[in-house]
C-alpha cells in the first residue's frame, strides 16, 4: 500500500512524458475491478429473472379426473373409468370395470347394475377374462343413459376377494372405488339456437298461371279416374271371388268328382282312386250333416250316421255296401273289375245328387 502511495506521488510529480508503470499498473486494476461488479450485478439480474421464468414455467399438478378411479389392494387392482367424462344428454356413456388380480385369489364381483346412480343401463357385456404378466383381468362393460343433467354422481363400487394363494392370509378383504362424476349437459353451446340465426320474411309470391292450374286439373282429374278404375276392378274381383267361395255342398263334390275323373288314377293306382272317391262322400255329408265323416273309421261314421237319423234305413245299407266295398279295395288288396269302379263311381255322383231330408229323393236312391 505504501508503495501505491508512493507511486501516486510520483506520478503527480512527474514531468516526463513517458507513462510511468506502476500508473498503468493502477489503472488496469481499477478497470477490473468496474469489470467484475458490472459481471456481479448482470448475474445477480439474470438469475432473478430466470428464478421467475422457472417458478412461472413450473408445471401445475395435474387435475383429478373426476371420472376414473384406481384403487389397489394387496394382490388386487380396481379401475372404473366412465368416458366420456363429459356428455350430452342424448349420449351414452361406457363406464368400464376391471378388475385385475393375482393368480390363487378368488374374487366376487359386484352385482349388475350397482352403484349407478342417475343413470339406467341400456346394454352390459363382459369380456372374457385375459391373463397378462400372471395376473388375471376381468372386465364389465356397461352402457349407461343419463336420467338428468348437471354432475351426476355413481356411487363408490365394491368388489370382494379372498386371498387364497400359498403366502395369502386366506381372509376376506373388500376394495372399494372412489365416486364418479359425470357432467351431462343438453346441448352443445354452439348449438343452442340464436335468433341470430332467423331469416327475415320472404317476399310475395306470385299466383299460378291459367296454363298451370289447367296442367295441375288435368293430372288430378287422371289420378281420380285411375283411383276410380283400381276401385272399381278390385270391387269386380272380390264379388267373383265371393261367388266362387260361396259354392253349395252338391257343387263343390261334382268338382272334386270331375277332377278325380280327369286324373286318371282308376288306371294307374286303383287304392288311391279308392281313396280319394270314398273321401269325396265323406265331405259331402260332413257339409250336408255336420258329421266329422273324414276323422271316422267307417265303423264310426255309419254308427253314428244311423244313430242321426240322417238318412232312411235303405240309403244307410246302400252306403254301408259302397263304403265296405271300397274298403276291400283300399285295405284287403282286393281288385274290382272295370265295371265295378265304373259303377262305384256311378254310386259316389247319385249318392251325391242325394237330397235326405226330401222325399223326392228318394226314387234315385232305389238306383245306388
Amino acid at each position: 500500500m505504501h508503495g501505491i502511495a508512493n507511486c501516486k506521488l510520483q506520478i503527480a510529480n512527474c514531468k516526463s512524458t513517458t507513462p510511468c508503470p506502476l500508473y498503468l499498473w493502477e489503472r488496469v486494476r481499477v478497470r477490473a475491478q468496474a469489470l467484475v461488479a458490472l459481471e456481479t450485478i448482470a448475474f445477480l439480474v439474470l438469475a432473478s429473472g430466470c428464478g421467475q421464468n422457472s417458478e412461472n414455467a413450473q408445471p401445475s399438478s395435474p387435475q383429478k379426473n373426476p371420472a376414473y378411479s384406481a384403487v389397489e389392494r394387496g394382490p388386487v387392482k380396481v379401475t372404473a373409468e366412465i368416458q366420456p367424462a363429459k356428455a350430452q344428454l342424448s349420449d351414452e356413456p361406457v363406464l368400464t370395470l376391471t378388475i385385475e388380480y393375482e393368480q390363487g385369489v378368488q374374487i366376487e364381483k359386484p352385482p349388475f347394475g350397482a352403484s349407478m346412480g342417475s343413470f339406467l343401463v341400456r346394454d352390459f357385456h363382459e369380456p372374457l377374462t385375459k391373463t397378462r404378466n400372471g395376473r388375471e383381468i376381468i372386465q364389465q362393460v356397461y352402457t349407461l343413459e343419463p336420467m338428468q343433467t348437471g354432475k351426476l354422481l355413481i356411487d363408490p363400487i365394491s368388489v370382494t376377494f379372498t386371498d387364497l394363494r400359498p403366502n395369502g392370509d386366506e381372509k376376506t378383504h373388500t376394495i372399494q372405488t372412489e365416486a364418479l362424476v359425470v357432467e351431462i349437459s343438453s346441448m352443445v353451446g354452439d348449438s343452442v339456437p340464436s335468433l341470430a340465426y332467423l331469416h327475415p320474411s320472404a317476399g310475395p309470391v306470385d299466383l299460378p298461371t291459367y296454363g298451370s292450374i289447367l296442367g295441375w286439373s288435368i293430372v288430378i282429374i287422371c289420378i281420380v279416374l285411375a283411383i276410380i278404375g283400381w276401385m272399381t276392378r278390385r270391387h269386380f274381383k272380390l264379388k267373383q271371388v265371393t261367388a266362387a267361395v260361396v259354392l253349395s255342398p252338391e257343387e263343390l263334390a261334382q268338382m272334386e268328382l270331375e277332377k278325380l275323373a280327369q286324373s286318371r288314377l282308376a288306371e294307374t293306382d286303383l287304392v288311391q282312386f279308392y281313396v280319394e272317391l270314398t273321401a269325396v262322400v265323406r265331405r259331402y255329408i260332413e257339409r250336408t250333416t255336420g258329421i266329422r265323416a273324414p276323422e271316422q273309421t267307417t265303423e264310426e261314421f255309419l254308427r253314428e250316421i244311423s244313430q242321426a237319423n240322417t238318412f232312411n234305413r235303405d240309403t244307410n245299407e246302400r252306403l254301408r255296401n259302397f263304403l265296405e266295398s271300397a274298403d276291400l279295395v283300399k285295405f284287403a288288396a282286393f281288385r274290382p273289375r272295370q265295371d265295378d269302379v265304373e259303377e262305384s263311381f256311378s254310386r259316389a255322383k247319385i249318392f251325391i245328387g242325394l237330397k235326405p231330408q226330401e222325399p223326392a229323393r228318394q226314387t234315385r236312391e232305389a238306383a245306388v
